[in-house]
């Protein structure tokens, strides 16, 4: 079972807006389902994110001034991913991987 799925067994819907994860109806949510999603905030973006038919990665190159280096994060499509290298790295660009 998946962390989405329990979620939906007790009564949440979540959906991601930008790099957040909202859970609904908030009101309802006990401490026991808020430590839930702290526990698998990641793993809640990444399911609900592969539904939404754009792909996210959670690695991507990034080429500065011809080093390469690894970006490590959440869960992220291409434009956001180059969003926050440029944030970094203003001079940086994204290899595109398969």
């Amino acid at each position: 079972m998946g962390a989405i799925d329990y979620l939906r067994e007790h009564g949440f819907d979540a959906k991601v807006k930008g790099n957040r994860l909202v859970v609904s109806p908030s009101s309802k949510l006990t401490q026991d389902v808020r430590q839930f999603i702290k526990l698998h905030r990641l793993e809640l973006i990444a399911e609900v994110s592969a539904n939404d038919g754009t792909t996210r990665r959670s690695n991507w190159q990034i080429n500065l001034e011809g080093k390469l280096i690894t970006m490590i994060g959440a869960p992220m499509t291409y434009d956001e991913a180059l969003a926050a290298a440029h944030w970094r790295w203003p001079e940086s660009d994204i290899l595109e991987m398969p």
